[in-house]
C-alpha cells in the first residue's frame, strides 16, 4: 500500500483535496481507502472508509475529562496514539493500493506535538508515504507570507520526517498576475527575497542578518516538489498524482509494479 497523508493549516482545503484527490485517483482506475484523522469534524465532503471518530471525539473528551474545546482536540489528539493499531487493522481490511489520510485541521498541534509524527509513522508502518503540505494560494498576496508558509512547511517536514510535496490550493481563485508570481517565485525561491526588497526595504535592512540565513536555507532546501491544484476544477491533480508517483515508486502506476509490491 501507498499512503498519502494531506497535511496543513486550517482553511488551506485538506478534506476537500482528501475529496477530488480521491475521486481522481477512483476515475483512473485506482483503488483508494480514505482515512480521516480529526476527531473534533463535524462534517466532511467525503465518507470516510476509516474513522478516528468511531473510537474517539472531541465531544467525548470534553464530557469525560471536563475540558474546553481547545484543551480537549489536544488530547483526543494524543490519546488517538491508542487506537492506531485499530484504524491499521481497518485499513488492511480494505487491501487497496492507495491510503489517503485527512489529518486534523489544527495542523499545529497534530504535526508538531509527539503524538502527530507518532501516528503517521505508526498507521503507515513500512509502506511507502508521502505528505502534502497545503498552502492556500489566496493568503500569499506578497512574498514575505510566503516565505513564512515555505518555513511552516520545513519545519512539517522536520518533524514528520516524511518526503514532502508543497501544494498550493485554491488556484481558481487566484487572479492571473497572483498566479504569475507564485509560479516565478516557484521556479526560483530566489525571487522571493527580491520582490520583499521592494516591497519593505526597511524590515529588509533591519532584518538584513535573518533573511540573508532564510535565503540560504531556501537555497539549500529542495522545494521541487511543488504543485498548484484546484480541487473545485481539477487544475493540477494529475501533475500532483505525477509527483506522488515519483516519490512513492519513482514514477511508476501502481499497476506496473507487482502484485506482492503492492498489496
Amino acid at each position: 500500500m501507498y499512503f498519502i497523508f494531506i497535511l496543513g493549516p486550517a482553511g488551506s482545503g485538506k478534506s476537500y483535496l482528501t475529496y477530488s484527490f480521491t475521486n481522481w485517483l477512483i476515475d483512473h482506475g485506482m483503488d483508494v481507502t480514505i482515512v480521516n484523522l480529526d476527531p473534533a469534524v463535524e462534517w466532511l465532503p467525503y465518507t470516510p472508509d476509516v474513522d478516528i471518530r468511531d473510537y474517539i471525539t472531541v465531544e467525548e473528551v470534553m464530557k469525560k475529562y471536563n475540558l474546553g474545546p481547545n484543551g480537549a482536540l489536544v488530547a483526543a489528539i494524543d490519546l488517538s496514539i491508542n487506537f492506531v493499531e485499530n484504524l491499521r487493522n481497518e485499513i488492511d481490511e480494505l487491501k487497496t493500493n492507495y491510503v489517503v489520510v485527512d489529518t486534523p485541521g489544527q495542523m499545529e498541534l497534530f504535526a508538531f506535538r509527539s503524538a502527530g509524527p507518532v501516528v503517521m509513522n505508526s498507521l503507515a508502518l513500512n509502506d511507502k508515504t508521502v505528505a502534502l503540505f497545503l498552502i492556500e494560494s489566496t493568503i500569499l498576496v506578497k512574498p514575505s507570507t510566503f516565505l513564512s508558509l515555505i518555513m511552516l512547511a520545513l519545519a512539517a517536514s522536520i518533524s514528520h520526517k516524511l518526503p514532502q510535496i508543497i501544494t498550493i490550493t485554491k488556484t481558481d481563485l487566484l487572479p492571473k498576475e497572483k498566479y504569475e508570481d507564485l509560479m516565478r517565485w516557484i521556479e526560483d525561491p530566489l525571487e522571493i527575497f527580491k520582490d520583499m526588497r521592494k516591497e519593505d526595504a526597511v524590515f529588509v535592512t533591519q532584518y538584513s542578518d535573518v533573511l540573508a540565513a532564510f535565503e540560504d536555507i531556501i537555497a539549500r532546501f529542495n522545494i521541487g516538489g511543488f504543485t498548484l491544484v484546484s480541487s473545485l476544477t481539477g487544475q493540477g491533480l494529475d501533475e500532483l498524482y505525477a509527483l506522488v508517483q515519483r516519490i512513492l515508486i519513482g514514477g511508476e502506476d501502481f499497476y506496473t509494479e507487482e502484485p506482492s509490491e503492492v498489496l
